[in-house]
């Protein structure tokens, strides 16, 4: 079995994973169930109008804005693997894409990251942590900003915002738009994986807040796209 074919056989999970299109999706059909009540709160504490059952957007991958520029805070955890979550973003038309990790878990709350898009696929991270004390810096190749997700990764696994990219097309990660003084952003709520499981549905593990990009409509692709790739 040759490489490429190796390659297009692992991929045979993402049979849709989605392609992009200039638009905003609107709400997320059906929405997906949050169990617990733990994001509604956390909603609640800062002041926002969300309803986590009925405001999800259909929102799973992104494209840079016209300022080049995005960035991404670490809103609220309640998980205990907190300290060891992998925050990053990834190609979102690449059949098994590259990981640009962006921060981790462990600066904690308003620990945050800074995005700037560069002609040539170039990226450069910026990371600083709640005081904005400055951490590091990463410069990424090939890097799309035209159509890109978010990832979570801990020692059980990685989710995906795109659905289609995570064991049974679950969704792992919804969004909803900002309200009120945070009207424009984005908050992006993840469900980690657990050993042995997909997740518990609570979509508190890991939330952060995206802003200065614009969200991209989420469409089904087919076999015959994915193939194509592979004709060369």
């Amino acid at each position: 079995m040759t490489n490429r074919l190796k390659t297009f056989v692992a991929a045979a999970s993402l049979i849709v994973f989605g392609s992009a299109a200039v638009a905003n999706a609107g709400p997320r059909v059906p929405q997906v169930p949050v169990v617990g009540g733990g994001l509604q709160a956390y909603f609640i504490s800062i002041g926002e109008s969300i309803n986590v059952n009925t405001d999800q957007q259909d929102n799973q991958v992104f494209q840079q804005s016209a300022s080049g520029n995005a960035s991404v805070t670490i809103m609220f955890q309640s998980s205990p693997n907190a300290p060891v979550q992998q925050i990053g973003v990834y190609n979102a038309s690449a059949v098994i894409p590259p990981l640009f990790f962006l921060i981790s878990g462990s600066v904690g709350p308003l620990g945050y990251s800074t995005m700037t898009f560069k002609p040539g696929n170039i990226m450069v991270v910026n990371r600083f942590d709640n005081l904005a004390n400055f951490l590091s810096t990463t410069t990424f190749g090939g890097f799309d900003a035209g159509n890109f997700g978010f990832y979570l990764s801990v020692a059980a696994g990685t989710v995906f915002s795109q659905d289609g990219r995570n064991p049974g097309g679950l969704a792992r990660m919804i969004a909803f738009k900002g309200t009120g003084l945070n009207s424009g952003e984005w908050f992006l709520c993840f469900d980690e994986p657990l050993p042995g499981a997909p997740g518990d549905q609570d979509f508190d593990d890991c939330v952060i807040v995206l802003e200065s990009v614009n969200p991209l409509a989420t469409e089904p692709t087919t076999w015959g796209a994915v193939k194509a790739l592979y004709k060369k």
